[in-house]
This record gives structure tokens, sequence and C-alpha cells, in this order.
């Protein structure tokens, strides 16, 4: 009973070691497609001789439906290594959205889109229309995306409690 024992042991820990190994992989995949997309962003600004960031015109994405305060737009969006305030400032004085302060709290700051700045998101959400499109050219179903997508909910609300 101790050789059975031990041998699952050895088993479960390479198992585990092997699931340690794709974890990683998937981690740095992740971030080098994180790295990526800002990429295809920049180019997309770049042929619209858009002056912006990255990050600025993913503000204009996540913004695009409603006015937000800066803490609703640091909760759905990946904004590290970036001052969202500092880029936000800078949206409103590049004319892409208006600041305002909302009537039932003084201390925060409502960031509504300008025109120029639903064009830019308008923009960019086209280009991410066009390369979804794309992905069952890659051989990329639906039904892969929605599970990877709840996959990697599910690792961030592991890492969120």
């Amino acid at each position: 009973m101790t050789t059975a024992f031990a041998a699952k042991t050895e088993f479960d820990e390479i198992e585990l070691a092997h699931k340690s190994k794709h974890f990683t992989k998937m981690l740095q995949s992740v971030e080098i497609l994180h790295r990526r997309f800002l990429d295809v962003i920049t180019s997309e600004l770049g042929r619209r001789d858009k002056a912006l960031s990255a990050v600025q015109a993913l503000i204009l994405c996540h913004a695009n439906e409603r006015p937000m305060s800066l803490g609703q737009l640091q909760a759905i969006g990946q904004y590290e290594g970036t001052n969202l305030t500092y880029n936000v400032t800078k949206l409103a004085e590049g004319g892409y959205v208006k600041l305002s302060r909302p009537q039932w709290d003084k201390r925060s700051s409502l960031i509504e889109l300008t025109e120029e700045g639903r064009q830019v998101a308008q923009v960019i959400l086209c280009a991410l229309d066009i390369h979804a499109d794309s992905l069952a050219g890659i051989g990329i179903s639906t039904q892969e995306l929605k599970l990877l997508t709840r996959a990697l909910k599910d690792i961030n609300h592991l890492w969120s409690n």
C-alpha cells in the first residue's frame, strides 16, 4: 500500500509541475498578447494621424457608452504602469473628453467623450471587430473564445479574492 501511495504522490507532483509550467507559459502569453494589443491600437492611431497613446485610446473606448468616473474606469480597464488621472487630463486638454463634477460627490470627476473622442473610440472598436472576425481564419471558434474568456476571468477572480 505504501508503494501505491508513493507512486500516486510522485504522479501528482509531476502533474502539478506540468500544470505549473503550462500556467506560467499562459501568463507569459497573456502579457505578450497585451503588448501586441497595444501595438495594434498604436498602429490604428498612426494610420489616422492621432497623437494619442494606446492607453488613452483604450480609455476612450471604455468610456464610449456613458459618462464614467475615474474609479469606474480604473475598475474596468488595464492601465498598469500608467497614471489614469494624467491620461484623462491629457485627453481633456486635447478635446477628446469633457470633465465634470457630479452633484452627489464633488471629490470625483466624470468624463464624457466629445465628438472627437467618440470618433477615435469608433476607429479602435471597428479595428477590434475586424480582428475578431479574423479569428475563425486562424482556427479559433466562438466556443473556444468563450472558454478562454471564462478561464481568464476565473483566474482573475481567484487572484482578486
